[in-house]
């Protein structure tokens, strides 16, 4: 018999959904409770038949089952979900509505986790792949303030053992960028989430950009670059699978500002993760620190490239 309802709201972001429907479902399991969730298609997770809200769309709702069933309504956010993740929950309705991004969460269930998902082959054991993300990340003041210098991010890869550097990006390339290039993608960053952030003065975005061009040029990388971005979905682009399972295929994965990349880790089979310490650094959040058997932190709050 089940004891009440759990029901996640998705935000934006593939790796928002993740957390949020991890979180939910290993929640709704340990308390025999129903998951009414919407669905993540591209990882095989259907939605349940109790729910009408789609990924992204804040303006559908899920079902109401506490109106028929006389149920109490309970939100359960980032700053109470310990409280109720440790204890056993009293019969109600849960509504999951927060990120969840703490990897103590996750820690004592990742075999459990990772046999929710299809499995990706692990094909290189001889490389590093380094995802890094940019596209709104380096035209954005809130998140400008977050990049490290390249000199970092060669430091860190000094942690691998690997023959070849794969950079992973949802750039649309990887050389030379010049005002051009800029005015482009603050248009189609303007048409998603968030675009009302303001703007990166054009010579700091091209100076950082063309920076981490130079600084890995002598240690010649094999670059991977996005495909067009999908309307009104943040960052993604429109072969954003090809690039989280091609991540999952490496034995050697370097983390550093995206849950995008988390979870293609921890859905990996890799030995060897190393995770930009200072990332994700709260009282909720601390992804950066993240200690999975084989994973480690990199880097430092010094590295960063504008102070």
């Amino acid at each position: 018999m089940f004891n009440g309802y759990i029901s996640v709201n998705f935000t934006v972001g593939f790796g928002n959904n993740l957390f949020q429907y991890v979180f939910a479902r290993l929640l709704a399991e340990k308390n025999n409770f129903i998951l009414l969730s919407p669905d993540i298609p591209e990882l095989g997770i259907s939605k349940t038949e109790s729910t009408t809200i789609s990924r992204g769309n804040y303006g559908e709702k899920l079902a109401s089952p506490e109106k028929s069933l006389g149920m109490r309504k309970v939100t359960i956010n980032d700053r109470n979900a310990y409280a109720f993740f440790n204890e056993k929950l009293m019969p109600a309705h849960y509504i999951i509505s927060g990120y969840f991004e703490d990897y103590r969460f996750y820690k004592n269930h990742l075999e459990k986790i990772r046999s929710w998902f299809p499995q990706v082959e692990k094909t290189n054991s001889e490389d590093v792949i380094l995802h890094m993300r940019l596209q709104n990340r380096l035209i954005q003041k809130g998140h400008h303030k977050h990049h490290i210098t390249p000199q970092a991010f060669i430091d860190g890869l000094s942690n691998f053992n690997y023959k070849k550097i794969h950079i992973i990006t949802d750039s649309k390339k990887w050389e030379h960028y010049d005002e051009k290039d800029i005015l482009e993608l603050r248009k189609q960053v303007s048409q998603g989430p968030g675009s009302h952030s303001e703007w990166v003065d054009i010579d700091r975005s091209l100076y950082y950009m063309n920076s981490l061009v130079g600084a890995f040029a002598k240690y010649n990388p094999i670059v991977h670059c996005a495909g067009d971005t999908i309307p009104k979905s943040g960052a993604l682009a429109d072969n954003f699978m090809k690039d989280f399972n091609f991540i999952r295929s490496f034995n050697n994965i370097m983390i550093f500002n995206s849950t995008f990349s988390w979870w293609a880790a921890l859905l990996s089979d890799a030995e060897n993760v190393g995770t930009y310490g200072p990332w994700k650094a709260n009282k909720t959040k601390n992804l950066g620190q993240t200690t999975f058997p084989g994973w480690f932190s990199w880097g430092s709050k010094e590295d960063l490239y504008w102070r």
